[in-house]
């Protein structure tokens, strides 16, 4: 049976390895990206109903325990969906990101 010290340490270099998988230095701008008077009107949109979500850290396919990607899916007035979320570094100094829902990928899930 294995220690609790060496689960411990496969648990931290799983994480470590799912961290640099994800954050990889990449900055990707989509054609979709909302700025100036556009972000401002969806700003001071009000929200119709809103739904915690979550989905697998990084490119990873599975979860591996409590460690996940979270956000929160608002639904306008309008109809409209949109995903809110922490950008490439997932911490309080990486960006906050507002997504179309409909390119949120099939990896998130609603979370309870």
């Amino acid at each position: 049976m294995l220690s609790f010290r060496v689960l411990l340490s496969v648990l931290v270099l799983a994480v470590a390895v799912t961290a640099e998988f994800s954050i990889g230095g990449r900055s990707v701008n989509h054609n979709y990206d909302l700025s100036g008077p556009e972000l401002t009107r969806l700003y001071n949109s009000p929200v119709h109903q809103a739904e915690r979500m979550k989905r697998p850290m990084g490119d990873s396919s599975s979860w591996f325990g409590p460690f996940s990607h979270s956000g929160v899916r608002v639904t306008l007035a309008d109809g409209t969906q949109w995903l809110v979320h922490k950008g490439d570094g997932y911490g309080k100094s990486s960006q906050t990101v507002v997504t179309d829902a409909q390119h949120m990928s099939s990896a998130w899930e609603v979370s309870n």
